[in-house]
């Protein structure tokens, strides 16, 4: 018998506000379920928003449209895990984003 799936997955948001900058730390899974959590840690009277991405190990694209959504009202630098990058990669959204980290090939 398989064991049931979690209706809510892990997120864990957290951030720190500095002079014009934002730095935001997420670690778990982003979608539709929890994609409100990440639309408020991201809303901030800030030009810059630095998002450490490390530890996620999904991103679906309603998570996407809200961190493209946050770069079009200021500057976003994303640290991608090896999951987001690949989802950057395939949807070729890396141009709304400074990427830490990063290398294209």
């Amino acid at each position: 018998m398989e064991a049931p799936l979690d209706p809510e997955p892990q997120l864990e948001v957290s951030w720190e506000d500095a002079p014009g900058i934002r730095r935001v730390k997420i670690a778990g899974e982003i979608d539709l379920v929890c994609v409100e959590e990440l639309a408020a840690a991201l809303e901030a009277d800030r030009s810059r928003l630095v998002v450490d991405l490390t530890e996620v190990s999904f991103l679906d694209l309603t998570g996407l449209r809200c961190l493209t959504d946050a770069a079009a009202d200021c500057e976003v630098t994303l640290i991608p895990s090896s999951t987001v990058r690949r989802l950057l990669e395939i949807t070729d959204t890396t141009g709304y984003f400074v990427l830490s980290g990063f290398e294209k090939p």
